[in-house]
């Protein structure tokens, strides 16, 4: 397969990840905005977005519905132009698997990050039961998008990531995975939504790990 040159990432937005953002708090820093999906639906709810990428095309895109945008390399953590204190949330919704070493970039955020305001990270999980059974066969490629992106350099565990944001001085809100019910395309002709939900709650209360197709964390600044 052909991987792509230039990683261009457009989408719909991250349903899971917007719900987090509530109506507290106006300015929010999208780090890896891709080519705005999310900023786009922030800026309809009334909220100020800025937005980090190191793709020019994307950040041309993005630069429609951004307030600010900034071309940077994330290894390098933020820019020094952004503002210590200045923002309600910092979303980095699948961005910290492309960061070989995260520390300044969590560093910069608590800098940029409020008292008491939120960091909302979203992580694929290489551990969701699929991908498990693709490991143990021992055959896995990388692709242009999902857990095997070919841009990938870290995978995160569901208790792994907590210890993390506990280590960089983050309060956990909330730690949770989303997903849905194994053999789906099924089950939503037998079964009405709500107990597919309540089944699926039951499943990664038992483990989130395997069971998560997606890890979400909401967590807060206490400086």
């Amino acid at each position: 397969m052909k991987l792509s040159e230039e990683k261009i990432y457009t989408n719909t937005g991250n349903k899971d990840v917007l719900a987090l953002v509530t109506d507290e708090g106006n300015c929010v820093l999208d780090i890896g905005c891709g080519s705005g999906s999310v900023a786009s639906i922030l800026k309809g709810r009334g909220k100020t977005v800025d937005g980090i990428t190191i793709s020019q095309t994307e950040l041309d895109e993005a630069s429609k519905v951004l307030r600010k945008g900034y071309i940077y390399n994330l290894e390098n953590g933020l820019p020094k132009e952004i503002s210590d204190n200045e923002y309600d949330y910092v979303i980095c919704s699948h961005v910290l698997e492309h960061i070989a070493f995260p520390e300044k970039l969590f560093a910069d955020i608590k800098r940029v990050l409020k008292k008491d305001g939120h960091l909302i990270i979203a992580l694929p999980n290489v551990f969701y039961y699929k991908y498990r059974r693709q490991l143990m066969k021992g055959s896995f490629k990388y692709e242009e998008t999902g857990v095997w992106d070919y841009t990938h350099l870290r995978w995160y565990s569901f208790e792994m990531t907590k210890e993390i944001l506990k280590k960089n001085n983050f309060e956990i809100e909330l730690a949770t995975v989303t997903g849905d019910l194994p053999f789906t395309s099924l089950l939503k002709y037998l079964l009405p939504a709500g107990l597919r939900k309540a089944l699926y709650g039951m499943l990664t209360g038992i483990s989130k790990g395997f069971f998560g197709y997606q890890l979400l964390y909401k967590v807060k600044n206490v400086k």
